[in-house]
């Protein structure tokens, strides 16, 4: 009796043991980690150590196949050739001319304006009193003891170059009269004054001021 009560607990004590080992071989164990790549590795670039090169840099080196192209540091010229700065310092001056002072512009009154305008009628200042005269182009009126004022041009559109004065049409787009003062005989001021931009007048005295009202056309017979 024994012995079989010995081998029952033998025979037990080996489906426990079964048992256990199954319920252990149930549980899965997780699958093994795979390291990070180091920063280099992920970016496919080489590490800042490597990067760093002790060759000097000339400034004229080959950049890669793939690197795209730099700006160039010069800009383009105004013209879109590859003009040089005195080019375009030429251009400027073509633009803004400057009188050098020596020799007077030439009058040219155009066909389409000579004989289309009989007289000029002017503001004058000589002394302390303003007066309003009308005087016929060519003329000349006393203001005073040995004191004159000759009206000598009127342009309708003046316009100039600094070469030459003249109108670019019989239209009023800037009308301006020439005038001359003078003293005992002498030229003591001669210039431009201007209806509409009477600042840029070139008329310049300390005896008389002179304003622009308006100008006459020639009555046609």
């Amino acid at each position: 009796m024994h012995s079989t009560l010995s081998a029952t607990r033998l025979v037990s004590a080996g489906l426990i043991l079964t048992c256990i080992v199954a319920i252990g071989g149930c549980k899965q164990s997780p699958p093994p980690t795979e390291e990070a790549p180091p920063a280099a590795a992920q970016t496919g670039m080489a590490p800042a150590s490597e990067m760093i090169s002790n060759v000097p840099v000339k400034g004229d080196e080959a950049l890669p196949p793939s690197h795209p192209p730099l700006p160039s540091a010069t800009p383009p010229h105004p013209t879109g050739e590859t003009g040089s700065q005195p080019d375009l310092n030429q251009q400027l001056a073509a633009q803004h001319p400057q009188s050098d002072g020596k020799k007077k512009p030439a009058v040219v009154v155009p066909d389409s304006v000579k004989g289309q305008w009989a007289s000029a009628t002017l503001a004058v200042t000589a002394g302390s009193s303003e007066k309003e005269l009308k005087l016929a182009l060519g003329d000349k009126i006393s203001l005073g003891k040995n004191l004159q004022l000759h009206l000598l041009h009127y342009l309708p559109a003046y316009t100039s170059d600094f070469q030459t004065v003249t109108s670019s049409s019989n239209e009023q787009i800037n009308p301006a009269v020439q005038v001359r003062a003078t003293s005992n005989g002498q030229v003591v001021a001669e210039g431009w004054v201007f209806q509409n931009l009477p600042e840029f007048n070139s008329f310049k005295s300390e005896q008389i001021k002179v304003r622009l009202i308006s100008a006459e056309r020639t009555q046609k017979k």
